[in-house]
């Protein structure tokens, strides 16, 4: 069975500026430990992308500051790169509480955005994509209207017309 994605192009002339995103990509957690919020971004990511449960929980265990954007609404976006993708995918958690993801860093989160991309992206689009996703995530009242929403459609839209 074929997956039917949703896309937001940031640039219509270039493939590696776009997002494909499964409306079942989009969750709501309790989670308050790490390693349990980790799983389930690896457990979305194989059962709608593809990307192998162990290779994704183990290189999200040994993320790193230079893999995380935090957004100064509070919104984390984690950036991590797989060999066995050709397209670019997200994934989105909204926690009930606000934790801290790591413990040396200072800022909570309670939205957890997870790009991932294929290892072999041009490192120039791969800076322009997780630009143009910040600016986005940055952008007034975004973080209000995601907490807000009921359906993964609607979050898709507020991103896709952002």
């Amino acid at each position: 069975m074929v997956k039917s994605f949703l896309e937001i192009n940031f640039d219509n002339k270039n493939t590696e500026l776009k997002l494909l995103i499964s409306k079942k990509s989009f969750e709501d957690t309790s989670e308050k430990i790490t390693k349990e919020l980790l799983k389930k971004i690896a457990e979305i990511s194989e059962k709608e992308y593809g990307v192998a449960f162990k290779d994704c929980y183990s290189k999200l265990l040994k993320v790193s500051q230079k893999d995380l954007i935090f957004i100064e609404n509070g919104i984390l976006l984690i950036n991590q790169t797989f060999e066995k993708i050709t397209n670019n995918f997200l994934t989105l958690l909204r926690l009930t509480q606000p934790i801290y993801l790591k413990k040396e860093l200072s800022m909570k989160t309670d939205i957890i955005f997870t790009v991932l991309t294929p290892n072999n992206i041009n490192t120039s689009n791969k800076l322009q994509l997780l630009s143009k996703i910040s600016s986005i995530l940055n952008r007034n009242n975004i973080k209000k209207k995601i907490t807000g929403i009921k359906r993964a459609e609607d979050v898709l839209a507020i991103l896709m017309n952002a």
